[in-house]
């Protein structure tokens, strides 16, 4: 991925609107690669260690292509674009 998408220091109701506004942004610019999608791949991994699932929501479609090039669709399965 092109940029590092960073949580504040702060993460209340006092930054959220700023928050946001910042991350839609990010997503504005936002690209994938092999190592973007591996990993997202060993997130996913380690989650459902923990019995846990990734959830991508509404992924781009840069994200999308670069999952579908490297044949990493599963990430995505449960998430069609809307």
């Amino acid at each position: 991925m092109s940029q590092t998408l960073s949580l504040p220091a702060e993460l209340t109701i006092y930054t959220a609107a700023e928050t946001r506004a910042a991350w839609l942004a990010w997503l504005a610019t936002e690209t994938a690669d092999p190592a973007g999608v591996q990993l997202l791949l060993s997130l996913a991994n380690t989650l459902a260690l923990q019995q846990r699932v990734l959830q991508l929501i509404n992924a781009s479609e840069p994200l999308r292509q670069a999952c579908a090039a490297l044949g990493a669709s599963a990430l995505l399965d449960a998430n069609p674009p809307q």
